[in-house]
């Protein structure tokens, strides 16, 4: 998994007055994709994009493991202003433990459906909900 980022913190000036009004209306979901399955310990969510696709910004305030079940290109806007396009390859999984909350939405712009299954580890969060 390769993640370059293509617009710095602060910087909101390539921004469409779409996204930037979910923003600042807090339209943020707590749903990271479609649930599948859940346990005291685990939830297992499913994120299937089309080209072209686009998941509105939600949250992440806990550890969590993510697997690529296809190729993939993604862009990602942090609330912050950043913006990271990611590349990935079928078969990679990208860990990320969560000491700060992360809000981002997650667009397809490759020409391929991207599958992706995210495992959030319920137990383990963060103890503050600090936003960067």
């Amino acid at each position: 998994m390769v993640i370059t980022n293509i617009n710095p913190v602060g910087n909101f000036d390539c921004w469409s007055p779409k996204t930037l009004l979910e923003v600042h209306q807090n339209q943020i979901s707590e749903e990271i994709g479609r649930p599948l399955f859940e346990n005291k310990e685990f939830k297992l969510w499913q994120i299937n994009l089309k080209p072209g696709e686009r998941l509105p910004f939600r949250r992440h305030s806990k550890t969590y493991s993510c697997n690529c079940l296809t190729d993939g290109l993604l862009l990602s806007r942090n609330v912050n202003g950043a913006i990271d396009m990611i590349r990935f390859d079928r078969g990679e999984t990208y860990f990320r433990e969560c000491y700060q909350e992360a809000i981002h939405d997650l667009e397809n712009i490759g020409d391929v459906e991207v599958q992706i299954t995210i495992v959030e580890e319920k137990l383990r969060c963060m103890e503050t909900a600090a936003q960067f």
